[in-house]
């Protein structure tokens, strides 16, 4: 090795080495037009080192001695593509300054003849930045690595913010790319970066090849309202769907959970697209619930999001609400109660119009009642199904129901007309031993009519409908009436020809059709109770029945082994008692005793010869039985399957308010299908004018306060609701009028309201709770006022 190629390597060592004082000494003193040759593999040159470690004297003394700015590497490098990807304004200002073209790429645009240099030179330049893609400028590399000042310096030059690499990337698209979130200096960078770029008119809809993806997706998951406003004034596509996920940016600022940058995105997008779906059908509210964004949840859901919207595998908005935002119940309930506001406040609170919006239960579709639906659905247990008796709920049920309560009453004449004629049936073939054609034909007219009304309710959910025991128990009476009267027509045929004496044997009826009638009119009337239960008015109490009946067995479950047992050691006390005869009637009548029917003198009617009990063991269980069966498991019974008469009262009044709202949504689907099957010229005028009118009820109202309105409804809406919802929007009014005058300060008292309000919300609405609204005005309105706990 001669001494140029000392000079060569020691010249090389000191630039990457960043000892700039010896670099400078060889380029002084023992400078060589050679030094300024490409070296090593990738063919690198001491501008470029130099233009790396940002060292302008050392520039400028290359430059003064004949070095070529532009010279590129092997791989298309240059001195500025190393000094943009630095971040060094002041090397990028001298190297545009002395000629240096912006618009160099990165590439192997020319072969370079195999030129051997000595080994130790090989692997010079090893460290300097390579580029991800060919085509790359050094515009492409300061947006990428977030400088800022240099990307200005770079569009003040004239470099083209549009220039695309080999897979059509832009700058613009690059930026962002490289930073977190959480770093706000950089987030800061990236906004300046973002107006410097749309503000030169680069295009901000180029989609990235791998991902889908724009710089508004970018944007959006940084959380950068900033540079989300801006993109969006420059023309961004913020409803852009990416190919991988379908993610538009809605549904990032979503999952982010920025509020402000998702507002920003709302109001720059049409309201019919609140709920633009991605590839698994998840909604922006699905998104932000996913993540426990109640803020963004919150605003989601007051430019229309749909509660009720499903993902590919069933989970609706609700499902999510529920699983993963803290106290869903407390947060629906705020939700809801915002949604009741007084429309104007006059000197006089009694002349205040109150105004009701029903879009956050009923958004924009054929079916109103789906986010009630998802509701009930997603809620698992009675605590979470209180949210049913806030005021917004209950009134839009009440809305609900007068629209399609003549169907309902359709639906409760022909179950009537079924009970009757078949209690009627059977008592003209049991005491007068004929068989009635009218009430025959009457009873198969309407057992056909219910037997289609549950095939109907099956085809349209058969998931939920299959599992409901009221829908078997309907099915099952259908059908057992259904056979009943075709069996009894059928022998009307075979006896009309027949003799005398076939004649009045005829008339005796088989042992099967008695088996028969007997359990279709109990479980109609059972049916007929059940169908009572959907009537706002009285519902609550035939629903009492079945809570207080589920405890009551819940307690015969846990002793039934003492039941069992009495009921077997009478069988062999008295073994001589018919009654005791076989397990089977032992156990009947064991549980009869029970109630207090012991007939104490038939079981000891033998006493002298004991023949059909055994003396003294009979006398000393029978007394064990009255004391531990019949006092204190029957007590206990009663006691526990009473002892909270409220609480009873209150989930009688949940369940009512959960069986009318399946039942309306029921409705509200079969006359939606009847309209699709019949919307042509099949119906008459009149009936397809009545389905139209029955489909749906406004989801705004408006309504005066005044004392008298609380008797005389033009809605139809009852007094207690409207008290409520007077009670609801004076609380509104106030607190957003203590925000105001508070500049948003939280009123410390509110915070001690806050569960009493919420506990008064959920007390059920009877006859006997209507003395809540007699406290005085003032009263009412003090505990009507409450806080929004999110905020």
């Amino acid at each position: 090795m001669n001494s140029y190629d000392d000079d060569q390597l020691k010249l090389i060592t000191s630039i990457e080495n960043d000892d700039i004082g010896t670099a400078i000494e060889i380029c002084t003193t023992r400078f060589d037009k050679k030094f300024l040759q490409p070296v090593g593999v990738l063919r690198v040159t001491i501008v470029q080192l130099a233009a790396w470690q940002g060292n302008i004297e050392l520039l400028q003394l290359l430059y003064e001695n004949g070095a070529d700015i532009n010279a590129t590497d092997k791989i298309g490098r240059c001195a500025l593509f190393h000094a943009a990807h630095h971040g060094n304004c002041e090397v990028v200002n001298w190297l545009l300054e002395h000629g240096a073209s912006t618009e160099n790429r990165v590439g192997v645009d020319s072969c370079y003849k195999n030129t051997r240099s000595p080994s130790n030179l090989c692997f010079i330049g090893q460290n300097l930045p390579t580029p991800e893609c060919w085509g790359r400028t050094p515009m492409h590399q300061a947006v990428k690595n977030n400088h800022a000042a240099v990307v200005k310096i770079l569009v003040e030059a004239g470099a083209d913010v549009n220039a695309e690499d080999e897979r059509g990337i832009t700058p613009l698209l690059l930026a962002g790319t490289a930073i977190v979130k959480e770093d706000f200096n950089e987030i800061s960078k990236f906004n300046d970066i973002v107006e410097i770029l749309v503000a030169a008119k680069a295009s901000t809809n180029v989609i990235d090849p791998n991902t889908g993806t724009t710089v508004l997706h970018t944007a959006t998951s940084l959380g950068s309202c900033s540079a989300t406003k801006r993109l969006l004034n420059g023309g961004a596509w913020p409803l852009y769907q990416c190919k991988g996920t379908g993610s538009t940016p809605l549904h990032l600022a979503a999952s982010t959970g920025n509020p402000e940058a998702l507002s920003i995105l709302l109001e720059s997008i049409p309201s019919c697209d609140i709920d633009i779906r991605d590839n698994i059908n998840r909604t922006p509210l699905h998104r932000a619930a996913y993540q426990g964004h109640h803020d963004c949840v919150r605003i989601l859901i007051d430019h229309g999001g749909n509660l009720g919207a499903e993902t590919n595998t069933g989970i609706t908005v609700i499902d999510a609400i529920f699983a993963h935002i803290p106290t869903p119940v407390l947060f629906l309930n705020d939700i809801l109660s915002s949604r009741v506001k007084m429309s104007s406040v006059e000197s006089s609170v009694e002349n205040s119009q109150i105004t009701i919006d029903f879009n956050v239960l009923a958004p924009k579709g054929e079916l109103q009642m789906g986010v009630v639906t998802s509701l009930i659905a997603a809620a698992s247990n009675v605590e979470q199904l209180t949210i049913l008796q806030h005021p917004l709920v209950e009134t839009f049920l009440w809305l609900k129901w007068s629209k399609l309560r003549v169907f309902f009453f359709s639906l409760v004449f022909v179950h009537a007309l079924l009970v009757f004629s078949l209690s009627g049936y059977s008592i003209t073939i049991l005491q007068y031993e004929t068989d009635c054609g009218l009430l025959r034909r009457i009873l198969s007219s309407c057992s056909c009519v219910l037997f289609l009304h549950n095939v109907v309710q099956v085809l349209m959910v058969p998931r939920y409908y299959l599992r409901q025991y009221e829908t078997w128990l309907s099915f099952t009476c259908a059908a057992i009436s259904l056979t009943i009267s075709m069996g009894n027509a059928y022998r009307s045929e075979i006896t009309a020809s027949s003799g005398e004496k076939e004649l009045h044997d005829a008339r005796q009826p088989l042992q099967w059709m008695l088996h028969s009638i007997s359990l279709a009119i109990l479980l109609a009337w059972m049916q007929m109770m059940l169908l009572i239960g959907r009537l706002p008015m009285c519902g609550y109490y035939a629903l009492m029945f079945s809570t207080v009946l589920k405890n009551i067995l819940k307690v015969l479950l846990a002793f039934v082994c003492l039941i069992v047992g009495f009921a077997f050691s009478f069988a062999v006390l008295f073994h001589g008692n018919d009654q005791f005869r076989n397990s089977w009637r032992a156990v009947v009548k064991t549980v009869v005793m029970m109630m207090g029917e012991y007939e104490y003198g038939a079981l000891f009617s033998d006493e002298k010869n004991g023949s059909s009990f055994l003396p003294a063991t009979s006398r000393v269980v029978f007394l064990a039985f009255v004391m531990l069966a019949s006092i204190v498991l029957m007590n206990l019974m009663i006691g526990l399957a009473v002892n909270d008469i409220q609480g009873l009262e209150k989930e009688g009044h949940i369940r009512q308010l959960l069986k009318q709202a399946e039942f309306v949504a029921h409705l509200e689907r079969l006359v939606l299908t009847s309209h699709r099957i019949f919307r042509r010229n099949w119906l008459h005028p009149r009936l397809a004018r009545l389905l139209d009118s029955r489909r749906g009820i406004p989801t705004k109202i408006t309504f005066c306060y005044h004392e008298r309105y609380f008797h005389e409804s033009s809605l139809g809406v009852p007094a207690r609701l409207r008290e409520a919802l007077f009670l609801l929007a004076l609380g509104n009014s106030r607190d957003t009028e203590r925000r105001e005058n508070n500049n948003g300060d939280d009123n410390v008292e509110l915070k001690a309201l806050l569960e009493e309000v919420l506990l008064q919300l959920r007390v059920p609405y009877y006859p006997s709770a209507m003395r809540k609204f007699s406290v005085p005005y003032n009263a009412r309105t003090q505990t009507g006022q409450r806080k929004i706990a999110n905020q």
